[in-house]
């Protein structure tokens, strides 16, 4: 118990005593007292690490170790007259052989003769660079559409038209126009 020094002079009073407070109850656990506590111990660990990594290795290669036995020279003689050994040819056939292709359709195709009267056309687009307008030809022709670059020069250069066509009915030049529209290109149909 401590004292109180500092009210030397006051003795003839009693000192109050503080109430005391009612102790607080735990509760009564069976882990607190009957066991002890589990802490992380690094050999045991690092050696069940290490015996399941040589289980698993075990159970991975283990069946390939039994089909292997020792290199018994009349043994590998007979597996290799059993087992036929594969080759590829195909590396070779390529390597040696010339691949023909036919490259008409990516021709730039002649204008349609004027005599031949057209009654319907579609223009997809129109680009200055002749190489641009290819393309979209090639594009387009790959879509099963009939199409040819026609050149037109104006007072702000020489255009490359890429027109569909020529179409003898108009039904089927809005079909070719749909095409064009399902693919995100905007054509108008000329006459």
């Amino acid at each position: 118990m401590t004292k109180d020094f500092a009210n030397r002079g006051d003795s003839a009073k009693p000192a109050k005593k503080k109430p005391r407070a009612a102790p607080s109850r735990r509760r009564a656990t069976p882990t607190h007292g009957n066991r002890k506590s589990l802490t992380f111990h690094g050999p045991s660990f690092s050696s069940g690490a290490i015996f399941g990594a040589v289980i698993v290795l075990l159970a991975a290669y283990l069946p390939e170790w039994m089909e292997a036995a020792p290199n018994d020279p009349i043994l590998d003689a007979a597996e290799s007259s059993k087992k036929p050994r594969v080759t590829f040819e195909f590396p070779d056939l390529l390597k040696n052989s010339e691949i023909k292709v036919d490259t008409s359709p990516y021709k730039p195709n002649e204008p349609i003769d004027t005599e031949k009267p057209s009654a319907f056309r579609v223009q997809a687009a129109s680009f200055l660079e002749e190489k641009d307008a290819n393309e979209m030809r090639a594009r387009l022709i790959l879509l099963n559409l009939p199409a040819f670059v026609e050149e037109n020069n104006s007072l702000t250069g020489t255009w490359h038209r890429v027109i569909l066509g020529p179409f003898e009915r108009q039904v089927d030049a809005n079909r070719a126009l749909t095409i064009l529209r399902e693919q995100g290109i905007s054509g108008i149909i000329l006459n």
